[in-house]
């Protein structure tokens, strides 16, 4: 059977293409169901608010980046919705005056726009990701604790460069989420193990 037309973009495979039949099994699911799907490797969290929600997206930066050292650095991917935790990282990392540069973190950026001409837009374009990402956490870091600007990664230019940069230094954390429904958002331990 061919898979169903996404009603999001016609060329993408996502959640609106997924069988009706497993749409209606989730749907079933439970709290109880959704807890007993954590295992080694993913786990599942409940948040009483979405306060809760993205403050825990926040730590999970700060987690990562405190794990970074100059002879083994680290850092995470993060999406770029939801976003309410990017201001909240760039306030903590200030409070705490937590030294990126020093410890070597890293950050990659999941997403970014493509246009017309198949190229990822600028990152002055008004919907660049990479944009929303400096905007909304990296330009709110004081100057003196911000990890170099080669330390951050997006999917733009050189994507070959872009992918090995995951060879050469841990993402401790891979953050995702569903940009028209956050609270779609998802947490991803996988690469814990530098994989």
């Amino acid at each position: 059977m061919p898979r169903a037309i996404s009603k999001v973009a016609p060329d993408w495979w996502d959640y609106t293409t997924l069988d009706i039949e497993l749409l209606e099994d989730a749907a079933r699911l439970t709290p109880k169901d959704l807890k007993q799907l954590s295992r080694p490797g993913f786990q599942t969290h409940f948040y009483d608010t979405l306060e809760d929600f993205y403050v825990a997206e926040a730590l999970e930066y700060i987690e990562a980046w405190r794990q970074s050292t100059p002879d083994n650095p680290a850092g995470i991917c993060g999406p770029i919705g939801p976003t309410e935790q990017l201001p909240l990282v760039a306030r903590i990392v200030n409070s705490l005056e937590l030294d990126l540069k020093k410890l070597d973190a890293h950050f990659w950026g999941m997403d970014e726009w493509v246009g017309p001409d198949s190229q990822p837009v600028s990152t002055t374009h008004p919907l660049s990701f990479a944009k929303a990402d400096m905007d909304l956490c990296f330009n709110r870091i004081h100057k003196s604790l911000l990890m170099p600007r080669q330390n951050i990664h997006f999917p733009t230019g050189n994507l070959n460069a872009y992918s090995k940069s995951y060879d050469q230094v841990r993402c401790l954390f891979m953050q995702g989420g569903q940009g028209e429904v956050k609270h779609w958002a998802f947490n991803v331990g996988a690469f814990r193990s530098g994989l």
